[in-house]
Order: structure tokens, then C-alpha cells, then sequence
């Protein structure tokens, strides 16, 4: 296969198999990048021989890589490849969504690549404000990009979660109790990548806001607050620890039995305890990262609380992960020996992560070593998972063996290397050695440091030696004589529910290994995948440099490109060859008819339109987790932030008159909404129509009210304070969503010229509830300022609560 034809399936692949190692090339490249920014970071501790503007450049990428683009996409391309073939499936649920999720991530990783080119980015990978929105500090575009990277990449891994979760419940060929291991801990994870990744994009939205158009949302002299930040990103960054550690376990549960030889002990128990970590890690834990920043008893002991709770789970994964090894017989392998290092690396990791929920010891490690010890012991059992599932999987993939002396010695200096580093970052953390120093501040910690560049070495080149011999594997090893290379179907523990009927199961091939593959080939969604960042871009010339000429062709070209995809897959074919009825929500289907007031519906489309209401719902949930960073910060800044009292006092906005008026509108046009949506599935098409269009009407007097309310009749800037900042972004946020339930009905009624729009008028209906619903909230909170939502002020709050 020459360079043109991989760039032609890489371009127009709509396949998980093929996607999946275009998400683990991306994966490893930056695994590279991270790796050397680390190499950066290690020459600087032990040397001293760059600035300290360069070491925290350094700090800030290395953190991001490693987090954002080497684990979760490792993972996530791991799944595309395995998922289906593990629980039947031919392809993900929506399979072009897929392509687009991949090709989003592409230009957020080549943003933050070249981000320090453009500016400086001292502001770690948590990036904390106020440093982070400091121009001063923070001068250039390059902190903006990574904004603009991590925005999107958040939009990637949204559309991602959605898609699995609706691929293993409604495509899977097994029960769920017969799932594998790794499938389950998937699925856990894509549930947090719908719920967590929203938040972070909110936060990234009003960091970019205060950079790029001065809303003073952490600004304390104009009623900020800083601690904001911290909530909306541990909010998504404890739940990020388990989307990354959760696809391990399950690597872990599905090459640990066939390295034994036995069944995996406690299967149901490993099974649930993967959703009770992902319930738990939603639940509160990520407070207990700002122990040290708030003084509320209550708050700190229901963090400290669920923190515990959440070992009990883990726990659950090693007691079940041990006794699988009782009565199997150990085949010492480069993978088994990954596995065991997984194991060993999650429990110490877990054993040094025990002393951050008792406050007081957290109150004394927490700015310390002990606390990028502790991390490290995790993220190096996460990559010893990976390693291990790339060593088991590869002779699948490559249908070609590598050497196994090779892997076990790289596995093993892998495994040594990795438990030196962070075994050396936690003994000088306990000593007190500062984080996010970028000198050592005393010769006390000198050893260690020393300790962990030697671990660094052993750990590097033992990930020379397993990489290489796998790509010398590729290239020349010896081919696999065998469709089971492991022999797991002779011990009843077969790899895949889909079979292979030839190696290797490579790119360019179908689930099975056949070809030619069907890829359904379609350039649009890389296309608009890799034009995703011209949206921020332009706005990003627009508020910080007043270029319109340039912002604004930008953010046209993006929609039009969307535009033109809508148009290529559900129009442009409608008046020649009508297609015939799918039921797939991906391709909004519709049953054709004959254009007269009454169409025949059919069960199988009234079972459509049913079925479509779980995606739908699985959007808003993200879509209410968005909206719940701008409105839970607002509610969290004008109860506990004392600097924004004066102005919430002085807040008025005039509500009756047209704000009123255009509210009644809004809301009753759910009405037409609803009965529309009821008229398409009894085949009133003609009634279907007009209460449609009476919707989209109503929607649309409400956004020209909104307009016209916002160039006459408001009088306060965004910038003026965080009140009036946090007004213009959730109201201007709610008339983005009008627009896009707008943009929905004239889909559904542009497609009901020739279909009944079955799935689309579900979607129609249900997301113009939810723009209604929010509405109320935005209304009643912001115009009318019930006190439900300001029940006290900070002077009321006390260490023991209010």
C-alpha cells in the first residue's frame, strides 16, 4: 500500500478499525513530543541550564501531551479497534461522527504543537487563573491556542463518549454480562467524557473571553474570582483521571486471564466496580484538589468522604485481579510482565495517594513532590496497560511476531525505570520539595533528583526496545501462522466476537481481516474536521485584534463547509433518487411519501423516531453540564465571592416589557412543538408542517427580540464587571442553542418536502424543549433574580458552614 492510497483511506475512512490507528498514531506522536518536553524539564532540574520561561513552557506542554493527547487518544484508538470486534458490531453507531471526532482532534494537537512559537505558555497544564488570562504574563497567542486546542479536543471527546454509549447498547451482539472486561470499563469512561468534558470547555470559554475581550470572570477587583477556575477544572479533572485509567483496568481484565490461563475472578464484581468509580469521581471528589483553598468544613469533609469511598471500588479491581493468578499458570511474557508492573504501580500509586484526603497531611504535601509522585505512579501504571494491550494486540494488527526475549526486556526496564521516577518524586515530596519550581530550591534534594534522571534512562530506553522491536516486527518479523496467536480460543477465552478469517486485521481492512474494506468514503468529515479551530480562530482576530476582514471569512468558511456536508448527504439526492428508509439516526432517515396532507406511517418508523430520542437526550445531558459551568459559576461567584456583592447589588435588568414578552413567546412555542411532533407520527404531514414552521417562527421572534433588547434597550457592557460578564455569556450561550433548534426545524422541514423526517423531528422536538427549559433557568436567575438563587452572601459563610 503506497503514501497516496494511505492518505486517501486516512482522508475518507469512515471505519473504527481504520480510525482507531490513525487515534494511536496520533497518540504516539505526541508521546514523542511530551516525552521530549519532559527531557527538557529533567535537564533544567539537574542542570540548571535553561530559563525558567522555558522550563515552564516545558512544564505547561509536557502536562498537556501526556493528559490530552498521548493517553486519551491511545485509549480511545485502542477502543475503536477493539469495541466492535469484541461485542459484534461492524462499525460504531455513527460512523462519520467518528471520522469527525479524529479529525477534530487533529488540529488541537497541531495548535498546542506550535503554541509556544507564538507566545509564552507559563501556566501549567491546569492553567490556573488569573495567571493563565495575564497578558503580561502570558504575552502573545500561543496560551490562546492551547485554549482553542483544548476547546475543540473537548468537543472530540464528547461526540466520542456519546457514540460508544450508544454503540455497546444498541449494537452489541453479547449480553452485558458477557461483555468483555474492557468493554465495560469503555463504557464507563464515555459516560464521564459526556459529562465532564462540557465543564472544561465552559472554563476554557471564559478564560478565553477574559484574555481576548476583558470579562472580568477571575478577576477579583471586578467581582472574579480565581477559585472559579479551579471548581470548573477539577470538576472535569478528577473525573479525567479515571477516563484515563479506566480503559487500562480493562486492558488489564482482558490480558491478565489469558496470561494465567483461567478465567478473570470476580468478573461482575470487576464489571460494576468500573461504574461505581466513574459515579463516585463524578459525585464530589474533585474538591479534595482545593483543600487548601477552601475553608468549609462541610465541603472538605464531603470531598474528603467520596475520595475514601472511591478506594473501595479500586480495591475491588486489585483483591479480583490477584486471586485471578490462584490456580492459572503464568506465561512470562512482555505483556504479562507489563501486567503485573500495572498492578504493582496502581497499588503503591493508591497506597501514596491515601495521605490527600486526611486535610491535614493534604495541607502539607499538597504543594509538593508527593503530590507529582503520587500521579506519576498512576500515569506509568496507565501506560504500562497500554504497552501491554499494544504487545498482546499487535500480532493481531501486524499479523507478524515480534521478538518476545526483546519485550520482556524492554517491559522490564519499562516497569523499573517508571517505579524509580516516581518513587523518587514522592520520597523528596515528602521531604518537602516544592512543585512547579523550576530550580531545586536545596541540596537535600539533589539525590533524588539524580535518582529520577536514572530512572528516566532505564525507562526511556526500555521503551526504545519494546517500540523498536515492534516496528522491526512490522517490517521483517515472522508472519503468524496462526488466526489465534495466543491461543486464548483454545483455552475458551476467545479475543473477539468477531472472528478473523485472515491476518492481519490492519488498516484499509474490515473487522474480519477481508478486503477489500467498505469505507464508505467521504472527505467531509476530515474536512471539517481539520476547520473546527477557524470558529475561535476568527473570533480570537476579532476580540483581541479587531481584524474582521479576517475573523469573520473564518468563521463563515467553517459554516459553510457544515452547510455544505448537510447538503451533499440529505439533499442533493432528494428530488433525484429518493433514498430508501434506514433506521439510523446518523442519517436523520425518512420514509419517503407521496406529498399529501396524510403519509402512512409505519412501525418501523414510529419505532425510529422512539429510538431516536435516547441520542438526543445523551446530547442534552452534555449540552446541561456546558451550561451548568456558566450558571453554577455564576451562582458559586455571587454566593461565595465577597469582591461581586456590590455589584449584584447594584444589577437591575429591566424584565417586564419586551424581555417578558419575548420569554411568553418562547416558551409557548414548545407547544407547536410538541403537537408537531405528535401530528408527524399519526401522518398529519400537512399539520406537521404548519405547527412546525409556527415554531421556528416563534423561535425566530424571540432571537430578533433578543437583538433588538441587546442594541437598545441593555445599557451595561460584558466588561463592565463578572455580573454583567456572566449575563451577556450564558444569555448569548442560550441564543447560540436557539439558533442551533432553529437550524434543526428548518432541517427537519426542508426534509419533510419529500420524507417523513421521522428521527429528525424527534430531534427538532426534543432539543426545542431543552432550549425552553434552559430558558426559565437563564430568565428567572439572571431577569428577574429570585432569591432561590442567592440564598446567602459570603459574610454568612463560615469554616462550619453557613
Amino acid at each position: 500500500m503506497g503514501i497516496k492510497d494511505i492518505l486517501n483511506i486516512a482522508l475518507t475512512t469512515t471505519n473504527a478499525s481504520d480510525i482507531g490507528i490513525m487515534y494511536i498514531s496520533l497518540g504516539l506522536f505526541s508521546l514523542l513530543m511530551g516525552g521530549l518536553e519532559a527531557v527538557l524539564m529533567r535537564t533544567q532540574l539537574t542542570f540548571n541550564n535553561i530559563s525558567a520561561t522555558t522550563y515552564y513552557d516545558a512544564l505547561t506542554l509536557h502536562g498537556i501531551y501526556m493528559i490530552f493527547f498521548v493517553v486519551m487518544p491511545l485509549s480511545t484508538g485502542l477502543a475503536n479497534y477493539l469495541v466492535p470486534r469484541m461485542i459484534g458490531a461492524k462499525d460504531l453507531y455513527w460512523p462519520k461522527i467518528n471520522a469527525l471526532s479524529f479529525w477534530i482532534l487533529v488540529p488541537a494537537v497541531a495548535l498546542v504543537t506550535i503554541s509556544p512559537l507564538l507566545g509564552t505558555v507559563n501556566m501549567g497544564w491546569y492553567m490556573y487563573a488569573p495567571l493563565s488570562v495575564d497578558l503580561q504574563v502570558n504575552n502573545g497567542i500561543g496560551a490562546d491556542l492551547i485554549e482553542i486546542g483544548l476547546m475543540v479536543a473537548g468537543i472530540s471527546s464528547t461526540l466520542t463518549g456519546i457514540n460508544f454509549i450508544l454503540t455497546i447498547t444498541r449494537l452489541k451482539k453479547v449480553p452485558y454480562f458477557k461483555m468483555p472486561l474492557f468493554v465495560w470499563s469503555f463504557f464507563a469512561t464515555s459516560i464521564l467524557l459526556m459529562i465532564a468534558l462540557p465543564p472544561l470547555t465552559g472554563g476554557l470559554v471564559m478564560a478565553f473571553l477574559e484574555r481576548n475581550w476583558n470579562l472580568p470572570f477571575f478577576n477579583y477587583i471586578y467581582g472574579g474570582n480565581p477559585l472559579l477556575w479551579q471548581n470548573v477544572f477539577w470538576f472535569f479533572g478528577h473525573p479525567e483521571v479515571y477516563i484515563l485509567i479506566l480503559p487500562a483496568m480493562g486492558l488489564i481484565g482482558e490480558i491478565l486471564p489469558r496470561s494465567v490461563g483461567r478465567p478473570i475472578y470476580g468478573y461482575r464484581a470487576l464489571a460494576l466496580s468500573s461504574f461505581a468509580i466513574a459515579f463516585l469521581s463524578a459525585l464530589g471528589v474533585w474538591m479534595h484538589h482545593m483543600f487548601t483553598s477552601i475553608f468549609n468544613f462541610w465541603a472538605d469533609s464531603v470531598s474528603a468522604g467520596i475520595t475514601m469511598a472511591i478506594a473501595i471500588p479500586s480495591g475491588v479491581k486489585v483483591v479480583n485481579w490477584t486471586a485471578t493468578f490462584y490456580g492459572g499458570r503464568l506465561r512470562v511474557s512482555g505483556y504479562s510482565v507489563l501486567v503485573i508492573g500495572f498492578i504493582t504501580l496502581f497499588l503503591v500509586g493508591g497506597i501514596t495517594g491515601v495521605f490527600f484526603p486526611l486535610i491535614p497531611l493534604d495541607y502539607d504535601f499538597n504543594g509538593t513532590y508527593a503530590v507529582v509522585g503520587h500521579f506519576h505512579y498512576m500515569v506509568f501504571a496507565i501506560l504500562a496497560a497500554l504497552l501491554a494491550g499494544f504487545l498482546y494486540y499487535f500480532p493481531y494488527f501486524s499479523g507478524r511476531m515480534y521478538d518476545p526475549e526483546l519485550a520482556k526486556s524492554g517491559a522490564v526496564m519499562t516497569f523499573a525505570g517508571s517505579f524509580v521516577i516516581a518513587t523518587g518524586m514522592f520520597i523528596e515530596g515528602v521531604l518537602g520539595m516544592p512543585r512547579r519550581y523550576a530550580w531545586v530550591p536545596s541540596m537535600i534534594y539533589y539525590p533524588f533528583q539524580i535518582l529520577i534522571d536514572v530512572g528516566g534512562l532505564i525507562m526511556g530506553i526500555g521503551i526504545l526496545l519494546l517500540v523498536g522491536n515492534l516496528v522491526y516486527a512490522w517490517v521483517k518479523g515472522p508472519k503468524v501462522n496462526s488466526l489465534d496467536p495466543w491461543g486464548a480460543e483454545a483455552m475458551g477465552l476467545p479475543d473477539f466476537y468477531i472472528r478473523p478469517v485472515a491476518l492481519p486485521l490492519g488498516f484499509g481492512r474490515e473487522m474480519d481481516g477481508s478486503v477489500p474494506e467498505n469505507r464508505h468514503g467521504t472527505f467531509l468529515p476530515s474536512l471539517l474536521g481539520l476547520t473546527i479551530f477557524l470558529p475561535p480562530m476568527g473570533f480570537l482576530f476579532i476580540l483581541r485584534f479587531s481584524l474582521y476582514i479576517i475573523g469573520i471569512p473564518m468563521i463563515l468558511a467553517f459554516i459553510g463547509i457544515g452547510m455544505y456536508w448537510m447538503y451533499h448527504d440529505y439533499f442533493r439526492e432528494m428530488y433525484k433518487a429518493l433514498p430508501p428508509f434506514t433506521p439510523t439516526f446518523s442519517k436523520m432517515a425518512g420514509a419517503t411519501y407521496s406529498g399529501t396532507n396524510t403519509a402512512n406511517v409505519t412501525p418501523e418508523g414510529i419505532s425510529s423516531a422512539i429510538s431516536a430520542r435516547t441520542p438526543v437526550i445523551y446530547f442534552i445531558i452534555a449540552e446541561i453540564f456546558l451550561f451548568g459551568s456558566f450558571i453554577g459559576g455564576y451562582l458559586y461567584t455571587i454566593n461565595w465571592t465577597p469582591s461581586a456583592q456590590s455589584y449584584i447589588d447594584a444589577f437591575h435588568v429591566d424584565w417586564y416589557g419586551l424581555p417578558l414578552v419575548m420569554t411568553i413567546i418562547l416558551l409557548s412555542s414548545s407547544i407547536p412543538a410538541h403537537f408537531s411532533y405528535d401530528s408527524l407520527l399519526k401522518g398529519k404531514i400537512k399539520r406537521f408542517k404548519y405547527l412546525g414552521l409556527l415554531a421556528f417562527l416563534m423561535g425566530f421572534t424571540f432571537l430578533m427580540g433578543q437583538i433588538y433588547e441587546f442594541t437598545h434597550i441593555i445599557n451595561f457592557l460584558p466588561q463592565d464587571n463578572v455580573i454583567t460578564s456572566f449575563f451577556y455569556t450564558i444569555v448569548w450561550l442560550h441564543g447560540f442553542h436557539v439558533i442551533m433548534g432553529l437550524t434543526l426545524w428548518a432541517f427537519t422541514l426542508l426534509r419533510a418536502r419529500k420524507v417523513i423526517p421521522y428521527q429528525a423531528s424527534t430531534a427538532a422536538s426534543y432539543y426545542w424543549h431543552f432550549v425552553d427549559g434552559i430558558w426559565i433557568v437563564v430568565f428567572t436567575m439572571l431577569y428577574l433574580q429570585l432569591p432561590i438563587y442567592h440564598p446567602f452572601t459570603p459574610g454568612q459563610i463560615s469554616f462550619f458552614g453557613v
